[in-house]
């Protein structure tokens, strides 16, 4: 480590302990070079990317970065005899370490949004009042604009608060760094708001709790400022969608099950939706006939309303459950699953943002048809307010089917 120190003495003003002082020590450190190490793996007939993850202890929230590794643009669809590399141990760009968590945690994050909205946050160097020392490590100066601010970790005297007032560096315990925060965000934005409630959507709602709400003095976009990392990237990317910018500590996933879900979409008319969607929840195909589709292997036939009475009559004279369609699409799918049968009810799904919270930051509400498979559960949706839903859904492990 290379160390430099500077000693700036300024006489600031003529306090009960004498003049003064400040010293600002700057670091020049070094970091060691982390060889990133990576496996290089052969894939085997019946592999699939997240089950080669799971071997190596990859979380699978990582899929996709995994797949960008090796220029693979279906996560879904890779080949045996394919040579992939895996990212494994410390110093990765994609394996999660371990991180130090502050002991002041909430503070730190304050102190860390201040950073990133122009605030400067000087934690190398000293304060000499008199005789007494104080350490910006151990209590950080905070500049803002022409203010600056002395954040009292360490249960500073009032004689001393007193002297650093004089000297125009206000004292701020910890518990009320929110004041400098609020300081910060005023010299970047207007109309401040606290502790609201935005509601968004018409038919699929999506409502979130934000700790400040402001309004670029440029453009005007409203802007929410957060003191807690719970908004993950698919729901800032959803706010944006609606014109409204997340500016918090950088995030950190909570749970390293959570994985993407599937997403498939139906194409074509109405009758050949019907048919893509029986052939993924049971692999049984479908075969045309001049008055719509009949599945052999599910006994099931699927017609239009011009059927004859004598083609309805034969049909089920061949054992087929036959149902003319009403075209109103899932109140049709709703009726053809019972017939195979296949489990499934219409839902509201609930989405609560920290997951495991009634609804502490965001709640996103979504009416679709759930449908349970031996395999997973799938959720069909029709249509959805802003298309960013999709990756959001997903995000959060939902299956999901858009027809």
């Amino acid at each position: 480590m290379v160390k430099r120190t500077f000693l700036i003495v300024s006489l600031m003003a003529s306090t009960v302990y004498g003049a003064t002082y400040q010293i600002n020590v700057i670091k020049e450190q070094v970091s060691p070079k982390v060889e990133k190490r990576f496996v290089l793996y052969k894939i085997k007939k019946g592999d699939t990317l997240l089950k080669i993850m799971k071997r190596f202890k990859i979380p699978r929230r990582l899929l996709y970065k995994v797949a960008r590794l090796n220029n693979i643009k279906n996560p879904n669809l890779i080949y045996a005899g394919q040579v992939i590399r895996l990212p494994v141990g410390e110093g990765t760009s994609v394996v999660k370490t371990a991180r130090k968590v502050p002991k002041r945690l909430n503070e730190e994050r304050e102190l860390q949004l201040i950073q990133q909205l122009g605030g400067r946050v000087n934690r190398d160097g000293y304060l000499f009042i008199g005789s007494r020392k104080i350490s910006f490590r151990q209590n950080p100066l905070v500049t803002v604009g022409e203010k600056r601010f002395l954040i009292d970790f360490s249960n500073l005297p009032g004689s001393v608060k007193k002297a650093l007032s004089e000297v125009g560096i206000s004292v701020v315990n910890g518990s009320s760094l929110n004041t400098v925060l609020e300081s910060a965000i005023s010299a970047n934005f207007s109309s401040l708001q606290r502790n609201g409630t935005l509601i968004m959507g018409e038919n699929d709602v999506l409502t979130y709790h934000y700790d400040y709400l402001a309004y670029n003095r440029f453009t005007g976009q409203r802007t929410v400022i957060n003191t807690s990392p719970d908004t993950p990237p698919p729901l800032k990317n959803l706010l944006s969608a609606y014109g409204i910018a997340v500016v918090e500590p950088q995030f950190k996933v909570p749970d390293d099950s959570e994985g993407w879900g599937e997403l498939k979409i139906l194409t074509g008319g109405g009758l050949n939706k019907i048919s893509q969607l029986i052939y993924l929840l049971t692999g049984k195909k479908g075969q045309q006939i001049p008055e719509g589709m009949v599945f052999p292997d599910l006994k099931l036939a699927v017609v239009y309303d011009y059927i004859t009475p004598e083609k309805r009559t034969g049909l089920e004279l061949q054992g087929y459950k036959v149902f003319i369609l009403t075209g109103n699409f899932l109140s049709d799918v709703e009726s053809i699953l019972s017939l195979v049968p296949m489990a499934n009810k219409f839902v509201k799904l609930v989405l609560y943002e920290p997951p495991g919270t009634q609804g502490k930051r965001s709640k996103f509400v979504i009416e679709g048809l759930l449908i349970s498979t031996p395999k997973k559960d799938w959720f069909m949706v029709d249509t959805f307010d802003k298309q960013e839903e999709i990756p959001y859904l997903r995000y959060r492990g939902v299956n999901l089917i858009v027809y």
